[in-house]
């Protein structure tokens, strides 16, 4: 063909509308999805970050970029459209011109990657160099077209930089704004990525604009061969890459949904999510705003009308003890994950624990099914068991927003000031059911890197509320004081300052569930105290208080006040102090009943001092005015303080940490579940001799010692054997009990075992092989009855304070019946 008669023509062009939309749609195609895949990314550490760092630099450049500026040159008709005339590229500046945007976005990605927080250094060199890219690729492309040598107005040339910084820094500004403040929402993303394709497409017109092409024949030979491959091979490399595109859309589409599904139904189970906090007080949730978490079970069935799974629940008391002793639950786990797999229950998918099973049998699954989803989500997160965190004190209700509440959420998005359910006021709809615990923890500096590097994230609490409240489909109102209180709890335990402490240990009556006691609001495990100025108590103070004991509070300020009984200057100065005190507790509690609590005048010991790191324990004296009130003498708000129920304040008491009794738990577990193991031995299943070759040395042992002849213990018999005294007064009140509510209530509180002896019948024991699983225990057999009896004192948890005054208070109100009713 000849080009003679074009050779050196400055070839006057028009441009196709179709392509030009066509372009802009490729690139806004492209740039939604290195937004969605930056969307993903959570730290510079990690495959799984680098490999979304990459692909997220390959497809900007390749298809926001790249794609665009080709399809966008197919739009430019070079005379009247002669076939000859069209713009043909070198092969090598084009592969040149593809990798060259990549390696830029790459770099500039990192550098936003970098920090946490979005600076205005960092949004502008990001902005800058995705601009670069932008330009870069495009002056590549131009710089080796075969058949035309291009020449470009150098204000145009400006221009074109000018609106691809500025462009890229406001788009790629303004979306790691929203992701690091967790608002961005899918339809924030795609005008953000229209904003960067327009971005990119701005900079190739402006540029094209002020660009002549002057025909040349230099580069003319192979033309005519080429001309056909050239428009085709680059439609169909474009093709490709969109078809590309928009299937990892519709991949991460689709695990979008299936994440929102998953936790729609995990709405209506019991889960186990873990709240992990890092140094700054951020939570750790994934890319989607919701924190790790596993099913425990369907949903746990109450097997009365008066059984609620709430924290005073036996079974969540057992599970609340065993997180604070992941080591001896570790040495077990092996057994009860093939014991949980020879009842069917080793997929999370068939986790639900028939009805219909025995009591005992049901709370002893449910735990094994907590045991092995705590385990699941260290093996999620990569970290040892022993590492996961510490059950938190609450239950939460989730699934109680009705299928309108959740429309309505959804669409509450779309405007700016939203309120849930809750804030307006109104009372949401309850449509299902389910329970959510929470493992609570806090990492430093690397082990926040190491979950940032499995694809974690850490945001303020304020942030992701909204996320994780529509997951659990729970008012916003109900769940941020709960992750509040674990941000502050995972801070450490604060426990009372050494020295002498005045307290107000104050019971409330509760039908068929015992007591609720009033505790401090922001830590529910420390009583109402005021603390005095005393370092200890002298001998000479111990008497005064001795001569004070079992006094009313308005008893003490009357005669403290008067200072009748007080010569010497010590005892009136120490006597100011007591009423000092008092007045100052009674002002805080702010209720009529405080008036009438006595004082126990024996000063009672408590672990005090801020547990944390490796500290030694400490402890503090505590004189304490008891009190059973009536429901009508407490009030509904108390300021600072809160009720809970007196069974798990009683635990929380032995679950503290560097606590003894966390080890003596810890081995009653392990006798537990030794005793599992062996009924499963003992049952021919084919899974024994795998049973034993899982089984930890230190029950693998000693499994041999248990009899094959057993049976379960009648609640008479395994309750712990209380003082003569006491057992005598009980017999009595048992018997009187029966049309007196109160006195019924307060026979049916629980007793703790002080170094009592736990009788189990029809229990055989070999005391030899006993001995390989616990040989500092001392065994001793009752022949009587034909029985064989294990006895143990060391594995009996010591009282605690509260404990102490628990006993003191309900035996008072029991022999004021009894002296009543005689």
């Amino acid at each position: 063909m000849d080009f003679s008669q074009w050779a050196g023509r400055v070839i006057d062009h028009t441009y196709t509308p179709g392509w030009i939309v066509l372009a802009y749609c490729i690139s806004l195609i492209g740039c939604w999805t290195t937004l969605e895949l930056l969307h993903k990314r959570t730290s510079n550490h990690g495959y799984y970050n680098w490999y979304l760092l990459l692909a997220a630099a390959v497809v900007m450049g390749a298809v926001g970029i790249w794609s665009m500026h080709y399809i966008g040159n197919l739009a430019i008709e070079m005379g009247q459209g002669q076939p000859e005339l069209r713009i043909q590229y070198s092969l090598g500046f084009t592969v040149i011109s593809l990798f060259t945007p990549i390696i830029v976005l790459s770099a500039a990605f990192y550098y936003f990657g970098t920090s946490k927080s979005v600076t205005h250094w960092s949004t502008f060199l990001g902005g800058t160099l995705t601009g670069f890219a932008v330009c870069a690729m495009h002056y590549l492309g131009q710089i080796r077209i075969m058949n035309y040598t291009t020449s470009y107005s150098i204000g145009h040339v400006i221009g074109s930089v000018i609106v691809a910084v500025f462009a890229s820094t406001v788009a790629l500004g303004v979306f790691f704004y929203l992701t690091a403040t967790w608002t961005d929402n899918i339809f924030k993303r795609v005008l953000i990525a229209a904003l960067m394709a327009a971005s990119v497409s701005g900079m190739h017109w402006v540029a094209t604009f002020g660009c002549t092409y002057r025909f040349t024949t230099s580069n003319t030979a192979g033309i005519g061969a080429m001309r056909a491959h050239s428009r085709q091979g680059t439609a169909a490399v474009v093709i490709c890459m969109c078809i590309g595109c928009c299937t990892s859309l519709f991949i991460l589409a689709m695990l979008g949904q299936r994440s929102r599904k998953l936790s729609a139904d995990r709405a209506q189970q019991v889960v186990l999510a873990c709240a992990t906090f890092d140094m700054d007080g951020k939570v750790m949730v994934t890319p989607e705003g919701v924190l790790p978490c596993q099913k425990i079970t369907d949903s746990f069935t109450e097997r009365s009308l008066n059984e609620v799974f709430d924290v005073s629940h036996p079974v969540f008391c057992w599970i609340f003890k065993a997180s604070r002793c992941w080591e001896y639950v570790t040495e077990v786990l092996p057994v009860i994950r093939i014991h949980i797999n020879n009842n069917g229950l080793c997929s999370s998918d068939s986790r639900s624990i028939s009805s219909a099973v025995r009591d005992e049998d049901y709370a002893r699954t449910f735990k094994e099914l907590f045991c092995v989803a705590a385990s699941d989500i260290a093996n999620l997160l990569q970290v040892p068991l022993g590492d996961i965190g510490l059950l938190h004190g609450s239950v939460l209700c989730t699934g109680t927003l009705s299928k309108d509440g959740r429309w309505k959420n959804h669409w509450n998005l779309w405007k700016q000031n939203r309120m849930d359910h809750a804030e307006k006021g109104l009372s949401p709809t309850l449509f299902g059911r389910g329970q959510l615990l929470f493992l609570t923890r806090r990492v430093n500096r690397f082990e926040s890197g190491h979950f940032e590097a499995l694809g974690y994230r850490f945001a303020n609490v304020s942030n992701v509320v909204e996320s994780l409240a529509r997951s659990m489909e729970i008012p916003q109102a109900e769940l941020r004081p709960h992750l509040e209180d674990m941000r502050r709890r995972s801070e450490g335990e604060y426990l009372l300052e050494p020295g002498v402490h005045m307290a107000c240990f104050a019971l409330r009556p509760v039908l068929q569930r015992g007591f609720d006691i009033i505790v401090r609001k922001d830590i529910d495990y420390l009583l109402p105290t005021v603390q005095l100025s005393n370092s200890k108590l002298e001998h000479w103070q111990l008497e005064i208080l001795q001569n004070m004991n079992n006094w009313t509070v308005a008893t003490c300020r009357e005669r403290l006040q008067g200072m009748l009984l007080f010569v010497k200057h010590p005892e009136q100065k120490f006597a100011r102090q007591l009423f000092d005190a008092i007045t100052a507790l009674a002002s805080e509690i702010d209720s009529p009943f405080f008036q009438d609590a006595r004082l126990v005048a024996r000063p009672l010991l408590t672990p005090a001092a801020y547990f944390k790191g490796g500290q030694s324990q400490q402890q503090a004296q505590l004189l304490a005015f008891r009190i059973i009130a009536d429901n009508h003498e407490f009030s509904s708000s108390y300021g600072d303080y809160k009720l809970v129920p007196s069974k798990f304040f009683l635990v929380q008491q032995h679950a503290y940490s560097n606590s003894k009794d966390n080890d003596i738990f810890g081995r009653r577990i392990l006798r537990e579940f030794a005793a599992i193991a062996e009924r499963c031995d003992s049952s021919g299943a084919p899974t024994t001799r795998e049973t034993r070759s899982f089984l930890p040395r230190s029950m693998s042992s000693g499994l041999s010692f248990i009899g094959q002849r057993s049976s379960s213990a009648s609640p008479a018999r395994s309750r712990p054997w209380l003082s003569r005294s006491q057992s005598t007064t009980h017999r009595v009140l048992d018997d009187m009990a029966s049309d007196d509510s109160e006195l019924t209530l307060i026979n049916s509180n629980p007793k703790q075992s002080f170094g009592g002896i736990h009788v189990s019948s029809e229990v055989e024991i070999d005391i030899k092989k006993t001995q390989l699983l616990e040989p500092t225990i001392s065994h001793f057999e009752l022949e009587r009855m034909g029985s064989t009896t294990e006895a143990s004192i060391e594995n009996t948890e010591s009282p605690s304070f509260a404990d102490e005054l628990m006993i003191l208070t309900t035996e008072e109100r029991r022999r004021r019946i009894f002296s009543q009713r005689s």
